[in-house]
């Protein structure tokens, strides 16, 4: 629900590099975002309308890379 949830996405990996991307661009983080020491895990806080779309995280080593499954957030108002 728009000003009143939070929302926790977690990236689960080893990986030495991860990104995270919105709607197929690299993310754009608000002062509302943070994210964890390892980059894993994105917390949006307050959560608004204009966070609704798809969220997906890349993560890679010096070997290969990968993507997340995309998960679409959608914010309540």
């Amino acid at each position: 629900m728009e000003h009143k949830d939070f929302v926790v996405l977690t990236c689960y990996t080893n990986a030495v590099s991860t990104h995270w991307f919105f709607n197929g661009r690299n993310l754009r983080l608000t002062e509302r975002m943070k994210l964890s020491w390892n980059y894993s895990t994105l917390t949006i806080d307050p959560v608004l309308r204009e966070d609704a779309g798809i969220y997906q995280c890349n993560v890679s080593n010096p070997i290969s890379s990968a993507e997340s499954v995309p998960v679409e957030l959608d914010v309540k108002y």
